[in-house]
């Protein structure tokens, strides 16, 4: 897994109890990304975005060839 630096600091405004839903939904797409059906562009399936807790969205790329999730964008609209 790799964060862009954006997600990183979007992630530090979060507050604890969604950093720890973040934190859980990153651990599960780590085991099966492509479980997060939703595709940000539809003719790049390896852009998606997926929830985490109550009002976040988390946008990353899946790169099969690396083995690696690359977290770009988190946003909570809490």
């Amino acid at each position: 897994m790799e964060l862009h630096v954006a997600a990183l600091a979007q992630m530090k405004e979060l507050p604890s109890k969604e950093f720890d839903a973040l934190l859980a939904k990153t651990v599960d797409l780590v085991e099966k990304p492509w479980d997060a059906r939703m595709l940000l562009y539809a003719d790049q399936p390896e852009y998606r975005q997926t929830t985490f807790g109550d009002f976040g969205i988390m946008y990353f790329k899946v790169d099969d060839a690396a083995e690696l999730i690359w977290i770009f964008n988190a946003a909570w609209t809490g």
